[in-house]
């Protein structure tokens, strides 16, 4: 499939569409050291990283190997991040952020959920991989709920102090 900047995708409550400049301050509010506890990233509240995390999202997009969205609520209000990465015929991973007022909604599982079925209906691969860091109990409940297994376990840097256990759950095809 090829992928589009105008692509939308609808959830029950929720609408999904590729991250643009019009979501930097969101993004840049929003993705704080609380949210990113178990993630690769500290942000540093530096308006210029977002901005360079928007446009390498939009030119992953045009190289159809990522699709980085922003999901917004029925008014058009900031909900959080997800994506559709490293896009091949191998595999096909997913990820996703909520701010916090977001979380705890069912937001998380009704996107992945929708992740899964926009995949399934337009790509092939051999299997999903959605990582979570083992001590991210909320996180990991959705592939579980989705039927993704644990396949394998391995530490991800963090930063020079701290790193992370991930598990590495897989839906197979």
């Amino acid at each position: 499939m090829i992928l589009y900047p105008d692509i939308k995708i609808k959830t029950e409550h929720l609408t999904l569409q590729p991250v643009d400049d019009s979501d930097i301050d969101d993004i840049l509010e929003h993705f704080t050291s609380e949210i990113t506890r178990y993630m690769p990233f500290n942000p540093q509240g530096n308006r210029q990283d977002i901005v360079d995390f928007v446009n390498k999202s939009k030119k992953n997009l045009s190289e159809n190997t990522d699709l980085v969205m922003v999901a917004l609520d029925s008014n058009g209000d900031f909900v959080g991040c997800c994506g559709i990465h490293n896009i091949t015929d191998e595999s096909i991973e997913l990820g996703l952020w909520l701010k916090k007022s977001s979380q705890g909604k069912g937001f998380g599982t009704e996107i992945i959920k929708t992740l899964v079925d926009f995949i399934e209906n337009n790509f092939t691969c051999k299997y999903i991989l959605y990582p979570v860091d083992e001590e991210n109990i909320m996180s990991r409940k959705i592939p579980e709920k989705l039927g993704f297994i644990p396949v394998e376990k391995y530490k991800k840097r963090k930063d020079s102090s701290v790193d992370l256990n991930i598990v590495e759950y897989r839906k197979y095809y």
